[in-house]
């Protein structure tokens, strides 16, 4: 941990907040409890030791509270009362890099399942469908050398929203054909969607009111938007699930013209 050996308490904080990744950590802790392996596929640059080093630092500074998982073997992590207390500056960093970081973010950061997960974190379980929607993300334009996946499910449920990096064998909803540069800039609110949709770089096939209800939970607006990636006014599942489900029989997609967003109203 850091020691800049001062009594002022910016520095006694800086000496908690201010080590490489620990700023990441409390991100996803902000959005409720999570596991070591949650952890792992939010920040996937990051060393199983490192990890396990900023987690036990966190622990012994009252930062974050460790508990044995109900079921299994395993750790939950969760932000304590002194955890919940670094939100503002964690909400203050993001609009900071909403409003000044937008030139920063080059074809280095693209990262397929940062985007997805990213997603995942910020849909609103209470306003997804009854029946559930499933999502296939198909990304183009993977600069070279990245190791991103370029194809992905996204299983959205009242109760649990799970990825698949493998053929789920559920019939799908929407389909998502988007250059995943252009992608990432339009769910954060760099970019206007019309714009990706005028020069091809994003389209949907499915239904009009599938691809309807797709924008809503994902949030994608028409013209760049200011966005906040922090406070969510839902609940997450606690334990989100990554699988990579296997089938030999590709599934039919469901009925519906390939449409591009743009044709669709706001969702």
């Amino acid at each position: 941990m850091l020691d800049y050996k001062q009594f002022c308490p910016v520095a006694k904080a800086a000496e908690v907040f201010g080590e490489r990744w620990t700023p990441m950590i409390v991100r996803e802790l902000c959005f409720g409890p999570k596991t070591f392996g949650d952890l792992l596929r939010a920040n996937p640059l990051i060393s199983r030791t490192v990890l396990a080093q900023r987690l036990k630092e966190l622990s012994r500074a009252g930062v974050a509270h460790v508990a044995g998982k109900p079921r299994g073997k395993g750790h939950i992590y969760t932000l304590t009362e002194a955890g919940q207390d670094f939100r503002p500056i964690i909400d203050l960093l993001g609009s900071w890099g909403q409003r000044w970081g937008q030139g920063m973010v080059g074809p280095d950061d693209m990262d397929s399942s940062l985007l997805v997960w990213g997603m995942r974190r910020q849909i609103d379980p209470q306003q997804i469908p009854e029946q559930g929607l499933v999502l296939r993300f198909d990304f183009r334009g993977i600069p070279k050398g990245n190791g991103s996946p370029r194809r992905f499910w996204m299983l959205l449920g009242r109760d649990d929203i799970e990825i698949c990096l493998k053929d789920p064998n559920r019939p799908t909803d929407v389909v998502v054909d988007a250059d995943l540069g252009s992608f990432t800039k339009v769910w954060l609110g760099y970019a206007g969607l019309s714009e990706a949709i005028e020069h091809g770089r994003i389209y949907l096939n499915g239904n009009l009111r599938a691809v309807a209800t797709a924008r809503r939970l994902l949030k994608l607006v028409d013209k760049p938007t200011f966005r906040t990636f922090v406070h969510s006014p839902f609940v997450t599942p606690a334990t989100p699930r990554a699988r990579s489900r296997s089938g030999d029989n590709r599934r039919k997609q469901r009925s519906g013209t390939r449409t591009e967003m743009s044709a669709v109203g706001q969702g």
